[in-house]
């Protein structure tokens, strides 16, 4: 019995010590675990104190090198491609002879268009100066042998009628006469009106007709002489060749465009909002940044009509310190920075803002990040005003990606 009693004491014992070591572990693990949360790791980040500022603010764009400097050059009149002096790219002066056409039939025109300015001119002269003492002696003869004429002819005719009457003349013979007479009267009725105009001179609405034709035919000359001169296409400005549209030998068509040229302007082109657009004016500064160039800029010229597509507002802006031209390529994307005078609020690092569709930033309070979202406005080089911050706050400036709401951060 006292055995048994023994035996059974130490198992109990061996149960209890069991038990502890279970409760032992259970606790250890809690107080583990316990301890995990109290030391939560800490991460490292920068922080800057926001404070209230200003600064520039600029409008930034993309833009496109290229604008209404890039002109369309072609002929007025249809013809033949006769020479080409330019390959693109090439640089030109003013007054270079850029393309020209075959003027064969276009000299000929002028030539007939000539003459027939000089005839009218001629007949305007003599109706103006009157007719010369030879004129009016020829007139005279013309009239006095009109008249002879006209005299044989009644005489013959008057005899011709008697002899009718005792039917010693046909009415046939009668007839012919009669009409011989009619004509001869006609032409002496003639020649006397001519020999009473020299005499008299010309009637003035007759010189106003006279000078009508005149200024037709001057008309007429000077728009043949345009478009022989027309024929040689030539470079109106200093400028260069954006391209070339035609081949020699080609027929060309009247304002069909042969040739691209521009200014020795660079210019670039943006589109703006229709917020943005008022906010500006011709003559604003700008800058430009091509490739890893940036150069000064001015606006000078504003479309007041939106683009159909786009529904922006295209806006010119000229270079002022032009760059090298084996920079300046037409059609090339840049940046554009337009002044839009200075702006005071909190500017903040451009990289310190996170987006995950809605754009935002992290603060430190209490130890801890705070997400605060943001609406950005203007901007200036590497930073952009915002609104969502208040002045005082610390913003985490590096390190936030690394983190989430709530983490425990230090700030170094």
């Amino acid at each position: 019995m006292y055995d048994m009693v023994n035996i059974g004491g130490y198992m109990n014992k061996k149960i209890i010590a069991i038990c502890l070591v279970i409760l032992n572990f259970t606790t250890l693990s809690g107080c583990s675990k316990n301890d995990k949360k109290v030391d939560a790791k800490t991460y490292p980040v920068k922080t800057v104190e926001l404070q209230n500022q200003s600064h520039s603010s600029n409008l930034e764009y993309d833009g496109i090198t290229g604008g209404s400097e890039v002109r369309k050059l072609s002929f007025k009149s249809p013809a033949k491609i006769s020479k080409i002096y330019v390959v693109k790219g090439q640089q030109v002066k003013k007054g270079d002879t850029l393309v020209d056409l075959d003027k064969s039939d276009l000299n000929l025109a002028e030539n007939a268009a000539k003459a027939q300015m000089d005839s009218a001119q001629a007949q305007y002269d003599k109706a103006v100066n009157g007719a010369q003492a030879e004129d009016i002696n020829k007139a005279q003869i013309a009239v006095k042998n009109a008249q002879d004429e006209y005299n044989y002819c009644k005489d013959l005719y008057d005899k011709t009628v008697n002899l009718f009457q005792i039917k010693a003349a046909t009415q046939q013979q009668v007839n012919d006469l009669k009409i011989k007479l009619d004509g001869s009267e006609s032409q002496l009725n003639a020649a006397k009106e001519t020999l009473t105009q020299l005499q008299n001179g010309t009637r003035e609405e007759d010189k106003q007709a006279a000078l009508a034709q005149v200024n037709a035919a001057k008309a007429n000359y000077d728009s043949k002489v345009n478009l022989v001169q027309d024929a040689s296409l030539v470079a109106d400005e200093d400028g260069y060749v954006v391209d070339v549209l035609c081949k020699e030998g080609e027929m060309q068509q009247a304002g069909y465009p042969v040739i691209l040229v521009r200014s020795d302007d660079q210019v670039v082109t943006a589109g703006l909002s229709d917020d943005d657009v008022k906010k500006i004016q011709v003559g604003t500064k700008a800058e430009v940044k091509i490739d890893d160039t940036t150069t000064d800029g001015e606006i000078m010229n504003i479309v007041q009509a939106p683009d159909k597509q786009s529904g922006t507002y295209s806006a010119e802006i000229k270079i002022l310190n032009p760059i090298d031209n084996d920079k300046y390529y037409v059609g090339q994307s840049v940046k554009v920075y337009i002044d839009n005078g200075e702006k005071s609020g909190i500017w903040i690092p451009i990289t310190s803002i996170l987006n995950d569709g809605q754009d935002y930033v992290y603060t430190v309070e209490d130890g801890r990040a705070v997400r605060k979202n943001v609406t950005l406005g203007d901007t200036n080089e590497n930073e952009v005003c915002i609104e969502g911050l208040e002045v005082g706050e610390n913003l985490i400036t590096e390190g936030m990606k690394n983190i989430k709401a709530g983490y425990q951060v230090s700030a170094e």
